[in-house]
């Protein structure tokens, strides 16, 4: 026991001589330059020691050297105008102190490396211009947009870099859209030049050519809801004292057409429809028949007509509606589109399934029509 005592103060000696004999051997490193040894050497004498002091600042000491030479290499490179490099050598940097601080080291930044990386972005971002530029020029516009896309990254205010990425994009739409129109696809030559005057309102004539084909490609619209004698929701609503089911399957399928905000259809709405549709039902009695139809739309002054007629309507029971609707040439009487719109209970939701049936068949009604482009045959 007695040696047991005495021995363990030997070992304390000892261990403090070799901490003594690390500290200066991590010292000498450190004088000779060698940064990375001597941060090791302080590293291990911590790790062992945690409140050897000196240990801790040897690290932060050599670490901060370490940091600083990182540092000074991505500088280097900024001022050679080799972004990509630096950027690189700067990410390096990055990640060295993120490791440090992550050991309560702090590492400080050099004010001047962020201010070198902003100059070497000019200068990369003039380089891209003027390759864009050159691609303009050379009508390789998709190239130019690229460049100069990337040069307005790293130069936000650069306005002659956003002048020519305007034209890059501008340009070949404008002449998309002058093809479109030599091949008579007035609604695509339209599209074009929307696209560019919804930026650029005074590009050169694109306005005034978007008009055009928008005048080329519009048509007009009248709509003529047929009756129907056997259905008896219309004189079950009459005796009830409700508008005519017909009514509101005409003004939901008038308000589903307005809400296309379709620049091309021009709905024909004349005072004296009602009375037009009156002298059908009186002459007819509910039969349908195309030549009447067809002077029901020239009264109207409409090109082309669209009829919808209710063949089934139940809002209590089943719950569904089935409505025929076609839309007809009123000059040769060509049929141009000719579907049934179906809708089940399955398709609305609580609460006014009147309202739910004919909004929703009315909405698909509209969809064909938008689908509609008398110019392709």
């Amino acid at each position: 026991m007695r040696r047991l005592f005495l021995i363990v103060p030997v070992l304390a000696c000892m261990a403090c001589g070799s901490t003594r004999k690390q500290m200066e051997r991590a010292s000498v490193y450190e004088r000779e330059g060698m940064l990375q040894e001597a941060y090791n050497g302080y590293a291990e004498v911590h790790d062992r020691k945690h409140r050897t002091v000196e240990a801790h600042v040897g690290m932060k000491r050599t670490a901060q050297g370490l940091f600083d030479r990182l540092q000074a290499d991505a500088s280097a490179l900024y001022l050679a105008n080799d972004l990509a490099a630096g950027d690189q050598k700067r990410a390096e940097a990055a990640n060295f102190k993120s490791r440090m601080d992550a050991k309560g080291l702090e590492l400080q930044w050099d004010p001047m490396l962020d201010t070198r990386r902003v100059e070497a972005q000019r200068v990369e971002a003039d380089r891209l211009y003027q390759e864009a530029d050159a691609a303009y020029r050379a009508e390789r516009f998709s190239e130019a947009e690229e460049l100069a896309t990337k040069s307005l990254q790293l130069d936000k205010d650069r306005k002659e870099t956003a002048y020519l990425l305007k034209l890059a994009q501008l340009e070949p739409r404008y002449r998309e859209g002058q093809r479109a129109m030599d091949l008579g696809l007035w609604r695509d030559a339209f599209q074009r030049f929307k696209w560019i005057t919804d930026r650029d309102a005074g590009y050169r004539n694109a306005w005034d050519l978007q008009d055009s084909c928008r005048q080329q490609a519009s048509y007009t619209l009248g709509y003529v809801p047929l009756h129907n004698g056997a259905l008896q929701a219309n004189e079950i609503a009459s005796v009830l004292g409700g508008a005519a089911v017909e009514a509101q399957l005409a003004a939901s399928v008038k308000a589903a057409l307005l809400d296309l905000n379709d620049p091309f259809l021009v709905l024909v709405d004349r005072d004296n429809t009602d009375a037009i549709l009156a002298e059908q039902r009186r002459q007819m009695s509910g039969v349908f028949d195309d030549l009447y139809t067809l002077e029901t739309g020239q009264l109207l002054g409409a090109r082309y007509v669209l009829t919808a007629k209710l063949l089934r309507f139940d809002d209590v029971l089943f719950k569904q509606c089935e409505v025929q609707m076609q839309l007809i040439e009123t000059s040769t009487g060509r049929i141009h589109a000719s579907e049934i719109v179906r809708v089940n209970k399955q398709e609305i939701s609580k609460g006014a399934p009147r309202a739910q049936l004919l909004g929703t068949a009315a909405k698909r009604i509209a969809q064909r029509v938008a689908s509609f482009d008398p110019n392709k045959r």
